[in-house]
């Protein structure tokens, strides 16, 4: 067995990869800059969603124990037409005789829906073993460029959420879910999770929550979803996405992302971590 991880080193497949190096399970981290780009003692390879011959690269990865890529971990590229490319790489995948594959998504994501969907139905089509994770919102987002700066620096959460409630997730738990899937003597063929957080919190809730924390005031500023697609241009968003963005915080305010469910628990066998759990770890990250 061995592990290719699409997604480079983001919050989840760097995450797989420490579980994986852990169980000693060879694997190979898929970026940009190959090598490079991973973490010590890690493998990687160079890999570009939209260059076909780093994705044959890629699956050829050369492992010391001569073992071949049997499961894949897929997180969708901020590119368009990310499924011509996300299906091309399954496709060759197959090819080569992998058997397992694990993609992350949006908790939004339907099957043959646009996008991501897409390659959703293309594993339906080959019917091959594949799990789709539908993740909520990360935890980790109050770490990153949207919501990190102006906490620091005004203490400030700017979202057009309103009071819709949303099961915020950690990372380390979608890696947790994600290694099972993937390294699960039986396999989860055909099951879709729904990766959510174990409470249901709001904006303000969460404001408040870092407020206790950290010792210091922050506060949730309610926006129009005109404003908030203008900061995520800001931020240097394509208009598109940044409309599209937007758009998703207005319906998570209607309710979308309102969901409960235990199937974290399920397959990892624990409950997934709270937020307060989470921020106590994470609380001088905004000193």
């Amino acid at each position: 067995m061995a592990i290719l991880l699409t997604g480079g080193t983001g919050k989840t497949s760097l995450g797989i990869a420490y579980l994986l190096k852990d169980a000693k399970i060879p694997f190979v981290i898929a970026s940009r800059k190959g090598q490079e780009g991973v973490p010590p003692g890690m493998q990687g390879a160079r890999f570009e969603w939209t260059d076909s011959s780093t994705l044959e690269s890629a699956l050829n990865y050369k492992f010391p124990g001569k073992e071949k890529i049997s499961a894949v971990y897929l997180v969708p590229p901020k590119i368009a037409d990310l499924e011509t490319s996300m299906n091309a790489l399954v496709d060759l995948a197959v090819k080569k005789g992998v058997k397992r594959f694990v993609l992350c998504t949006g908790s939004s994501t339907t099957q043959d829906g646009r996008g991501v969907g897409k390659v959703w139905q293309h594993f339906v089509n080959l019917k091959v073993d594949y799990t789709i994770l539908l993740c909520t919102w990360f935890m980790e987002n109050f770490l990153d460029w949207q919501h990190h700066a102006s906490i620091r620096n005004e203490g400030k959460i700017y979202s057009a959420c309103a009071d819709g409630r949303i099961p915020f997730i950690s990372a380390s738990d979608i890696a947790a879910i994600a290694f099972r899937t993937l390294t699960d003597e039986k396999p989860h063929s055909g099951k879709t999770y729904r990766v959510l957080g174990p409470m249901l919190l709001t904006y303000d809730q969460i404001a408040a929550k870092i407020s206790q924390a950290t010792g210091r005031m922050v506060q949730h500023q309610n926006v129009s979803e005109e404003e908030s697609a203008k900061r995520f241009q800001e931020f240097g968003m394509p208009d598109n996405v940044a409309k599209f963005l937007a758009k998703i915080e207005v319906d998570t305010a209607n309710g979308d992302e309102e969901r409960t469910g235990n199937d974290v628990e399920r397959v990892i066998g624990r409950p997934g971590q709270t937020f307060d759990a989470w921020v106590e770890v994470h609380k001088t990250s905004w000193d």
